[in-house]
C-alpha cells in the first residue's frame, strides 16, 4: 500500500491541479447527475435555480472532499469553510448565469454545455481554494506526508 501511497503523491501532489480534478471528478459526478436527474424530474423549473441548487449542496460537500484530499488541514475548519464560502457563493452565481446563457444559445446540447461550464469554473475554483482558502504551500506537510517522512 505505501508504494501505491508514494506514487500516488508522486504522480498527483497535494496542491495540483491533476489531484484537484480527481477529487473534482468525483464531486462533480455527485453534482451532474442530481442536476440532469433533477431536470427530467422537474421539466418546469428553470435550468439555472436546478443549477445553483445542487451548485451549492455539492460545494459543501466539496469542501470537506479538498480539505481531506486535496490540499491538506493544516489551516482550521474555522477558517477554511468560512473563507471557501464566498469562493463556492461566486462561483453559484457565475456558473448559474453561464449556464443560462449556454441554455439560451444551445437548449438542445444543455448537458454538454454543463460539462464545459463545470469544468471552466473548477479550473478558476481550484485557483481561489489553492490560493485564498486552504493556502496551500508544498513545503506544509500534511499529516500522512509527515508519517511518511518518519
Amino acid at each position: 500500500m505505501t508504494d501505491f501511497t508514494t506514487m500516488h503523491e508522486r504522480l498527483v501532489p497535494r496542491g495540483s491541479l491533476g489531484r484537484f480534478a480527481l477529487a473534482g471528478a468525483f464531486n462533480s459526478a455527485v453534482f451532474f447527475t442530481a442536476w440532469t436527474l433533477s431536470m427530467l424530474l422537474l421539466p418546469e423549473v428553470d435550468v439555472r435555480i436546478l443549477w445553483g441548487l445542487f451548485w451549492g449542496l455539492t460545494g459543501i460537500f466539496a469542501h470537506f472532499v479538498h480539505r481531506f484530499y486535496t490540499f491538506n488541514n493544516h489551516k482550521p475548519l474555522a477558517w477554511t469553510l468560512p473563507a471557501a464560502i464566498p469562493v463556492y457563493a461566486g462561483s453559484l452565481v457565475g456558473s448559474s448565469m453561464t449556464i443560462g446563457w449556454l441554455s439560451e444559445k444551445y437548449p438542445t446540447q444543455i448537458e454538454w454545455m454543463g460539462l464545459a461550464n463545470m469544468l471552466c469554473w473548477g479550473v478558476l475554483i481550484w485557483l481561489t481554494m489553492r490560493i485564498f482558502v486552504f493556502q496551500y504551500s508544498p513545503s506544509t506537510l500534511h499529516a500522512s506526508q509527515a508519517d511518511q517522512m518518519e
